[in-house]
C-alpha cells in the first residue's frame, strides 16, 4: 500500500460560529456531562442523538430541519441511544432492556420501533446505519468478546470477527450504502487494527503507517463514503493522534490540523472533506473541516467554553457538509450543534 503523508499548513479565515446552530432537547441536565448529544445526521439535515436528565436517564430524539425536537423511548422507561438515521428517517441504535441487557433497535418516521438482538448477545449496540437500511454495529458475548453484525432490511443479521482468536472483539463505526461496513479490532496487547469488510464478507485490513502497537495505540477507521473513501485517525507509539484519509486505490493521506496537539476524524463526506476535531495545546476541543484539497477550516460552535476539557466535539457530517456534534459549555453541561463552517 502506497502512503501519502501531507501535512497541510493553510487554514481558511472563518468566524467563530458561522453557519451553525445550537439546540438543547428538552429534559436535559445543564451540568457535569448533562443535557444533549448531537450523533447522527442524514440527507436532509434531520439530527439524531440523546439527552441525558439530570437523573441520568437517558432518551433518544430526533431533530427536524425545522428545529422541531421528538424526544422518546425505544421502550417505556428504557434508557435509550439514539446514534444514526438514514435518507428516509429511520434511525437507529440501542436500549437498555430487562437486566440490564442491551438491544438494538430501529424507529420509523411515524414513532414505529422494532427491537432485535442475536443468538449469544449480552449486549447489542446498533450503531450505523446505510442509505439502503442496513444496520450494523457490534455485541458482545458471554465472555464479553464483541462481534460485529450486520442486519438487512428484512431483518437477517450476519455476525463477524475481523480480527484472530486473541482478539478482544470487533467494533463497527461505518457503513457505505453498499452495505460494506469499516471498524478496527483488538489485538491480544489491546493494540487496534483497521479493517473494511464487504458484504460478501471480504476483509481488507487497515493499518496505517506510523500506528503505534502498544495499549490503545493503532489505527481507528470511523467513516466511509459512497466512493469508498475511508477516514479515521490513528495513534501513534507516543499517544499522538493523527488523521487519515484512505482512497479506495489505496493511498493513504496523513495529516494534523495546525496547531493541534490531537486529531480525531468523525465523518467523510462525497466530496473527501473529512470532518473532526482537534484539541490545542490548551486541551480545548475545536471542529474542523479538512477539503479536498487540504485546507482547513476550524470552528467553535455556539455556547463552547474555550477551557481545558470543554470546546466543539464533532460526530458526524452528511454529503451535503453539515456537520452535527455537540459542545461543552463552563459547567461542562453538554449542548448540541448542527451547521456547516
Amino acid at each position: 500500500m502506497k502512503s501519502i503523508v501531507a501535512f497541510a499548513l493553510v487554514l481558511s479565515a472563518v468566524p467563530a460560529h458561522a453557519g451553525f446552530v445550537s439546540f438543547d432537547a428538552p429534559g436535559g441536565g445543564t451540568a457535569n456531562g448533562l443535557g444533549t448529544y448531537a450523533y447522527g445526521v442524514n440527507a436532509d439535515g434531520s439530527v439524531v442523538g440523546n439527552v441525558m436528565a439530570p437523573s441520568g436517564a437517558t432518551s433518544g430524539y430526533v431533530r427536524s430541519p425545522d428545529g422541531t425536537v421528538t424526544v422518546f423511548q425505544a421502550l417505556d422507561g428504557a434508557d435509550t441511544h439514539a446514534i444514526d438515521v438514514d435518507a428516509q428517517g429511520v434511525l437507529t441504535g440501542y436500549y437498555t432492556a430487562a437486566k440490564g441487557k442491551t438491544r438494538g433497535y430501529t424507529r420509523a418516521p411515524d414513532g414505529t420501533v422494532e427491537t432485535f438482538s442475536t443468538h449469544g448477545s449480552k449486549g447489542m449496540q446498533a450503531l450505523v446505519i446505510s442509505t439502503k437500511g442496513f444496520v450494523a454495529g457490534q455485541y458482545g458475548d458471554a465472555r464479553g468478546t464483541q462481534h460485529g453484525f450486520v442486519r438487512s432490511r428484512k431483518g437477517r443479521i450476519v455476525s463477524f470477527d475481523a480480527g484472530g482468536t486473541n482478539s478482544f472483539g470487533t467494533f463497527v463505526t461505518g457503513i457505505d450504502a453498499k452495505a460494506a461496513t469499516v471498524g478496527f479490532w483488538f489485538d491480544a496487547s489491546a493494540a487496534m487494527h483497521g479493517f473494511l469488510r464487504a458484504r460478501d464478507g471480504a476483509l481488507t485490513a487497515l493499518d496505517v503507517a506510523g500506528a503505534g502497537s502498544g495499549t490503545l495505540q493503532g489505527t481507528q477507521p470511523e467513516s466511509i463514503n459512497a466512493h469508498g473513501d475511508i477516514a479515521g485517525f490513528y495513534t501513534d507509539g507516543a499517544g499522538a493522534r493523527h488523521g487519515f484519509l484512505r482512497h479506495a486505490d489505496g493511498t493513504v493521506e496523513s495529516f494534523d490540523v495546525p496547531g493541534a496537539k490531537t486529531t480525531v476524524v468523525a465523518a467523510v463526506d462525497a466530496a473527501d472533506e473529512v470532518a473532526g476535531y482537534y484539541l490545542d495545546a490548551s486541551s480545548v476541543a475545536h471542529g474542523f473541516l479538512r477539503h479536498a484539497d487540504g485546507t482547513f477550516a476550524t470552528f467553535d460552535a455556539p455556547g463552547a467554553a474555550l477551557q481545558a476539557g470543554a470546546g466543539t466535539f464533532v460526530s458526524r457530517m452528511n454529503d451535503a457538509g453539515t456537520i452535527v456534534g455537540e459542545t461543552y459549555d463552563a459547567q461542562f453541561g453538554s449542548h448540541g450543534f448542527v451547521g456547516t463552517p
